[in-house]
């Protein structure tokens, strides 16, 4: 039975629960006449009273019913049982029913009301409205080769119900994306709501689902990141984070996570976050460039370097290739801009490469650049110590800066695992250098420079 059902039939009950019959009664209310008859006893008034209220009575009855039957079809389907949001950059919450009917599709921000456009997904199934957002999203260029990420995510406080709905939809997501030929990159999620979540897509103008990938890589442990850092970046550099940063163990499917801080605010997450394809970083230099800037810059080749772990990482409002590796026994973690190339930051441990020597002659450094790992030609004093002001030379130098030019300077001279070094700190050009010289013979062991 539809609502409109329901409700004609309750209308059409109370219409004839109680009659319009006002000339009736007027006439029978008129005058008697000396031949009227005599009035009723008492008993049979009472007994025709009552069998006047049976129709109203079994049209309560009736309404009874069809409200208590009409209630529960009522609650079932208008009556949101999940929330499924879809995060690009674009963001929209589908409200669907416990028929995983949509009750209502609402654009979280501005991209997102130009991806819903005209459409009106209102009592469609939510498998039709994946493949509707999906496609606008394709079609208007939001997934693509360069950014391919969706985030999927299911608010329900049934898990399984949530749990299900999330892998229908993200393979119905997956496979939307491989018959357009885009090597789509999904993460999926299902979560309970929480107080904690509420505030923070409020707070910001995100989906819950966005808050909980970002509280994620935050509470992760291995990023120093801050909520705030991390809510402006698109799904995809979230991807990419989310792929560096955070790694789990392999839980059971019914393993309840808690991710927050407080009993009453946590958001709990009823499985770790799923993830299918790759995130693309297509968008910026790639590995192999970022490589070839961090090893000239270290005054090294290809086939001298044994490469260690390679990541994505977030400094200072931009995008960073983490590359650690290793040659001539020296340790070497660099941070590569990963739109310009600019090396952001970058540090050595170990001797100098065999094959080289101890190199000289340091070169200035400009827009986070610079040559680390390097000697800047310091002569070593009596006693293998070349001295606190030439170190600080050697540093000045290599920043390119005069000491005229610096402000807080410090000058610390060391003992590191048996070397003897000085660590030199200044300000300059609203940059801030951290240098770390060995006192033998003057090489540039570790270099920082931080805006």
């Amino acid at each position: 039975m539809t609502e409109h059902e329901v409700e004609a039939r309750l209308r059409t009950a109370l219409d004839h629960a109680a009659p319009d019959d006002l000339e009736g009664v007027l006439a029978r209310c008129a005058p008697r006449s000396g031949n009227s008859p005599a009035p009723l006893p008492l008993e049979t008034v009472r007994r025709k009273k009552a069998r006047r209220w049976l129709p109203a009575a079994a049209a309560a009855c009736l309404v009874l019913a069809l409200a208590g039957g009409g209630g529960s079809w009522y609650v079932v389907n208008n009556t949101v049982a999940s929330v499924v949001s879809l995060d690009v950059n674009p963001s929209v919450t589908l409200n669907v029913n416990a028929k995983e009917k949509v009750l209502s599709a609402v654009p979280v921000n501005e991209d997102g009301e130009d991806i819903l456009g005209e459409m009106d997904l209102t009592g469609a199934g939510v498998d039709v409205a994946m493949n509707a957002i999906v496609g606008s999203l394709l079609q208007n260029g939001y997934v693509d080769e360069l950014a391919n990420s969706i985030l999927i995510t299911v608010e329900d406080g049934d898990a399984q119900r949530g749990a299900r709905l999330q892998q229908e939809l993200t393979e119905q997501a997956d496979a939307i994306l491989a018959s357009a030929q885009v090597n789509g990159a999904i993460l999926s999620q299902t979560i309970q709501n929480s107080q904690q979540l509420q505030e923070l897509s409020d707070t910001y103008g995100i989906t819950a689902g966005k808050a909980a990938l970002i509280q994620t890589i935050v509470d992760n442990g291995n990023s120093l990141h801050t909520f705030e850092e991390l809510v402006g970046l698109s799904i995809n550099d979230l991807n990419l984070l989310y792929t560096s940063l955070v790694s789990f163990e392999p839980a059971d499917p019914d393993e309840i996570g808690v991710i927050g801080s407080g009993d009453s605010t946590a958001v709990v997450v009823t499985a770790p976050i799923q993830s299918s394809g790759q995130a693309s970083d297509s968008a910026y230099i790639g590995v192999e460039a970022a490589q070839s800037a961090a090893f000239a810059h270290a005054g090294l080749t290809g086939d001298q370097v044994t490469m260690g772990e390679v990541d994505f990482d977030y400094e200072d409002g931009r995008m960073v290739y983490e590359l650690e590796f290793y040659a001539g026994g020296a340790e070497y973690e660099y941070d590569v801009d990963a739109s310009t190339g600019d090396i952001v930051k970058a540090s050595r441990e170990g001797g100098w490469p065999a094959q080289s020597g101890a190199p000289s002659g340091g070169e200035s450094t400009s827009g986070g650049s610079g040559s680390s790992g390097q000697s800047a030609g310091g002569t070593a004093g009596s006693g293998g110590d070349i001295g606190e002001q030439a170190a600080l030379n050697i540093a000045l130098s290599h920043a390119g800066v005069s000491q005229d030019q610096v402000y807080e300077l410090e000058v610390q001279r060391d003992w590191d695992d048996g070397r003897l070094e000085y660590e030199v700190e200044f300000k300059a050009g609203g940059w801030e250098y951290e240098y770390t010289i060995a006192a033998a013979d003057g090489a540039i062991l570790d270099y920082e420079r931080d805006d």
